[in-house]
């Protein structure tokens, strides 16, 4: 029904043939212009909706969290990730509102991606899953899931074009050592710990954060859950 996705640009002709079956009608790209301009989306059949927004590349970009003198390292580039996660509930609350509007209206089956499909599209996946009542440590799970089933530090040297979600830094850090390097293309708990304390802080419960700032109220939550949730 719903479907956690990195970038949809390098599809064999066996994928293609695969995503035919899934009958997906709805592709929520949480990408910025520019990423979507230097790495298009390749589809056999594109699917009844493409929702993309607007918003400036520079709002997810390493370089805005780090001083320009500064080289980067293992600590710094961990640093880097938990500011990008305190910053997502406010940069991409339209994105995300959207986002869980479709789940609400029943647009399924739905795709939701970005670059590496981990951070934007992580937390997208953590406020989901805690508005259908998911505990906690599952939404830890499903969120480094992504290290066990992706390297994105293969996909960043397999491909020119591959941003994996770093955008204008890709040849900055193909320069940096790989250990400095790893903390941004990795899933790690603590970066969900960030932006989980920032919306708790700023609106007392993930929950609230949903309901008042996204507009995702509880019968649009029920409508939710009853499209998504199993007996």
């Amino acid at each position: 029904r719903v479907y956690r996705s990195g970038v949809m640009s390098y599809f064999t002709p066996e994928d293609r043939t695969y995503l035919d079956t899934l009958g997906i009608r709805t592709v929520c790209d949480f990408r910025t212009p520019e990423e979507r301009k230097r790495e298009p989306t390749s589809w056999n059949k594109v699917p009844e909706q493409c929702l993309t927004w607007e918003y400036n590349h520079r709002d997810v970009s390493l370089r805005g969290y780090l001083r320009p003198t500064e080289a980067l390292t293992e600590e710094i580039a961990r640093g880097c990730m938990a500011l990008l996660y305190r910053k997502l509930p406010s940069t991409l609350s339209t994105v995300y509102a959207d986002f869980l509007g479709k789940l609400s209206a029943g647009d399924l089956p739905l795709v939701f991606h970005c670059s590496a499909g981990k951070d934007r599209t992580g937390f997208a996946a953590a406020l989901l899953l805690t508005t259908l009542g998911v505990p906690r440590e599952q939404i830890y799970a499903d969120f480094t899931l992504t290290n066990d089933v992706v390297d994105l530090e293969h996909e960043l040297f397999e491909h020119p074009r591959s941003s994996v979600g770093l955008g204008e830094d890709r040849n900055y850090l193909m320069t940096c050592s790989r250990e400095a390097r790893a903390p941004l293309l990795k899933a790690f708990p603590e970066y969900l710990d960030a932006a989980f304390q920032t919306v708790e802080q700023d609106h007392g419960s993930v929950e609230n954060y949903v309901r008042k700032r996204l507009g995702i109220d509880t019968a649009a939550s029920q409508r939710m859950q009853a499209h998504l949730l199993e007996e």
